[in-house]
């Protein structure tokens, strides 16, 4: 079904589907929501290096992966993880608790990547989709000791910003 609603995007005329001159290039609430929901696999989709077709659901939310409130809510996100990590995780939170030694270890890589998400110069989609599936991936190596090496991760994440 999912892969039936990106197809209907990518119809000709589709309001999702407004060209360069068209006076409301806004994708439409119905595209955003519908990007919003799959999130998660466009992720992985434009972190692999799949390219956008203007008006696609890929394309919507690589906008918003964009945008700066989006660069704000990673931010904050990765402070978090940094707080949890010095300051120690709340005792009644339904986070997943952070490797803590090996986000003291990642320091600073961690400190690299919000200097770079606090620049102005664009991030480019790509590094913000990595950033979102390490934040994302309970199973992986900022939240499960032996699924990998973080510090490698972090630093994929800054090369790919």
């Amino acid at each position: 079904m999912a892969d039936r609603t990106i197809r209907d995007d990518l119809r000709a005329g589709s309001p999702a589907r407004r060209g360069p001159s068209s006076p409301d290039m806004r994708p439409t609430w119905w595209a955003r929501l519908r990007a919003a929901l799959l999130a998660d696999r466009l992720d992985r989709e434009l972190e692999a290096g799949v390219t956008a077709t203007p008006g696609s659901l890929i394309a919507v939310h690589g906008a918003r992966l964009a945008s700066a409130r989006e660069r704000e809510l990673l931010r904050a996100a990765l402070h978090l993880v940094m707080h949890d990590a010095l300051v120690g995780h709340p005792q009644l939170s339904a986070r997943v608790p952070v490797q803590t030694a090996e986000v003291r270890r990642a320091a600073d890589v961690i400190s690299d990547i919000l200097d770079r998400l606090d620049s102005p110069d664009p991030a480019r989609v790509r590094g913000m989709a990595r950033l979102r599936i390490l934040l994302s991936d309970g199973r992986g190596p900022l939240y499960r000791a032996g699924s990998g090496s973080l510090v490698a991760a972090l630093r994929g994440v800054l090369a790919a910003l």
